[in-house]
This record gives structure tokens, C-alpha cells and sequence, in this order.
């Protein structure tokens, strides 16, 4: 099987690649594709995808700071929306299985408990709107899915909220943080073995997928 990572800097793109190589699959191989050779702004992207012909293509890359998004919509929604479409484009040529990541963003969190897969999103942010707008783009052209959502990332590798609180703790000790936030964390190892274990089931669909 041939692998494709997009994304590969990232925390579950990094986890991803570690999942993989302890795997150890026979007749396997991995490629991994980062900015800014692979810019999934750029509609190219498609053919590349195309002509390199991977069995499995898993889209780890995305913009995740919500704050630059709203600042900065177009890159957020070329990113986020145009790039998984460019990507689906791709793989609809060569017949190519998608795994989309996504987040639970694309719900607003008023519903006061857990969300569902079967849910109606209900986005209310740049960047939840662009990350929606990819799933459905994705949708429109494959059949052989998976849209993964995620929440509450964290790892060893990348910028996440643990290591910005155990920073801030050790440079200023006390800290005031929001108490009216409530969510599910995920450990990007977990998720990455989740993902591979998901992508031999051959069930595609939507799956919300967290540690706890």
C-alpha cells in the first residue's frame, strides 16, 4: 500500500508517520508531502496527486489558529476548504481513499452535551466554516471516505494547549484561564493508530474520534 501524508510537520501528521513505521506493513511505503513544496492552495495539487497514484491519502494539514483565520479568511478557507477539494480532485482520478481530519468545531457547542456524527453542524467561526466547507467539498466527489473529527488535539510534536499552559505556568506561575470551556482531548499517537485501525475496516462515513 502506498501512503500519502499531508501535512506531515504537524502533530498528526508526525504521529501518523510514527503509527506507520511501527507498523511495519510488507510492500508498503509512505510518502509525506509539506508546504511549501505541496501548497494545497495551488489547484496543481490535484494532478501531482494524481500522477504519484497513492492507494490511501491522509490530509493532516489544515490552518488551525482560529484567531489568524478570522483575521485572514481567504488563506484560512483556501486551506481548509479548497485544499481538501483539490485533494479529492486528486484522488477521484486515481482512485485514491481520502482520510479528511476535521474538528469538532464545526458544531457551535450550544447543544449542552456530547455531539454525535449524525448531528447537523452549525459552525460559528472563520476557521469552523472553512473546516465544514471541506468536508462537504470532499463528500461531493468520493465515495471512499473517511472524515475523521478530532478535538482538544494534543502530542509530543507541534504547538497545542498543554505545552502552552506548562510554558506559561513556568514563566509567570499562576495562571487565569476560561472555566466555561468543556471538550474531549486527543492524544495525536491514539488518533493516529485510531485512524489506520479505521482505515482497514473499508466503513466509510463520518466518525468523531477522541480519547475520552
Amino acid at each position: 500500500m502506498h501512503v500519502l501524508i499531508v501535512g506531515g510537520r504537524g502533530q498528526l501528521g508526525s504521529a501518523m508517520q510514527a503509527e506507520l513505521a511501527q507498523q511495519k506493513q510488507p510492500d508498503s511505503h509512505v510518502t509525506v508531502w509539506n508546504r511549501p513544496e505541496h501548497d494545497l492552495s495551488d489547484p496543481r495539487i490535484a494532478d501531482q496527486l494524481a500522477n504519484l497514484r497513492p492507494d490511501l491519502v491522509i490530509n493532516a494539514a489544515a490552518w488551525t489558529n482560529v484567531d489568524s483565520a478570522e483575521a485572514h479568511p481567504n488563506a484560512a478557507n483556501a486551506a481548509n476548504a479548497l485544499g481538501p477539494l483539490y485533494l479529492a480532485q486528486g484522488c477521484a482520478q486515481c482512485g485514491a481513499t481520502l482520510v479528511q481530519v476535521s474538528t469538532n468545531e464545526v458544531f457551535a457547542g450550544i447543544l449542552g452535551t456530547f455531539y454525535r456524527e449524525y448531528d447537523e453542524p452549525n459552525p460559528s467561526s472563520v476557521y469552523a466554516r472553512s473546516k465544514l466547507a471541506g468536508e462537504r467539498n470532499v463528500r461531493q466527489l468520493l465515495e471512499h471516505l473517511y472524515i475523521v473529527r478530532v478535538s482538544w488535539q494534543f502530542g509530543p510534536h507541534g504547538v497545542n494547549f498543554p505545552s502552552k499552559i506548562m510554558a506559561a505556568a513556568q514563566k509567570h506561575g499562576a495562571l487565569r484561564v476560561v472555566c466555561d470551556e468543556f471538550g474531549n482531548p486527543t492524544y495525536a499517537p491514539d488518533a493516529a493508530h485510531a485512524i489506520w485501525q479505521l482505515v482497514q475496516t473499508k466503513r466509510y462515513g463520518i466518525y468523531h474520534l477522541t480519547n475520552a
